[in-house]
């Protein structure tokens, strides 16, 4: 994944999440910090244009001059691509991914089944075309299933990381093909 991409994916999460916080490390070691709060250097709103900009040919990469980035706030990285909040009281699990909603949706389809009943959970995408990236919340809406949260959560983020690996696979192997010479 590029540093870019990790960018897109960091700062839809940081717009998606309410009370999300993000703080991105520079080559300069300076740190910018993003969320909506008073000591917040920009808001998530305004970093998501900057960073969807950034991504547009003949733009300069802002990720080129980032040493490292971090979220906090209301959300607290689970590691794995994972990230986790609460909300009334109830458990909230973050995905960013670079997949489109529909395939996003159709591994929910296919993931937690024998874990859990299919109306324990639910599960929100959020598509953010701007930087390509579809954002995932999951959440537990039975007491009783809540134990089973984090399992389901690793295993549409496993599903969703190897289905990224496998369309950015098989993205370089068309760029070969095409980049091949016939004589």
């Amino acid at each position: 994944m590029t540093p870019l991409e990790r960018l897109r994916l960091a700062a839809a999460l940081c717009h998606a999440v309410p009370g999300a916080q993000l703080r991105l490390h520079t080559d300069r070691d300076e740190t910018v910090v993003v969320g909506h709060h008073v000591g917040a250097d920009i808001d998530p709103c305004a970093m998501r244009r900057v960073v969807a900009a950034s991504a547009c040919p003949h733009q300069p990469d802002l990720s080129a001059h980032l040493s490292g980035m971090e979220v906090g706030g209301a959300l607290i990285d689970l590691g794995g691509g994972v990230a986790g909040s609460q909300h009334a009281g109830r458990e909230q699990r973050w995905i960013a991914s670079l997949l489109p909603a529909d395939r996003i949706i159709s591994i929910l389809d296919d993931s937690g089944s024998g874990l859990i009943p299919d109306d324990a959970m639910k599960a929100t995408v959020k598509p953010d075309p701007g930087l390509g990236v579809t954002v995932l919340m999951i959440t537990s809406i039975d007491p009783r299933f809540d134990h089973a949260l984090d399992a389901v959560v690793e295993q549409v983020a496993a599903s969703c990381f190897v289905e990224e690996l496998r369309t950015s696979m098989s993205n370089l192997d068309r760029e070969d093909d095409h980049s091949g010479s016939t004589s």
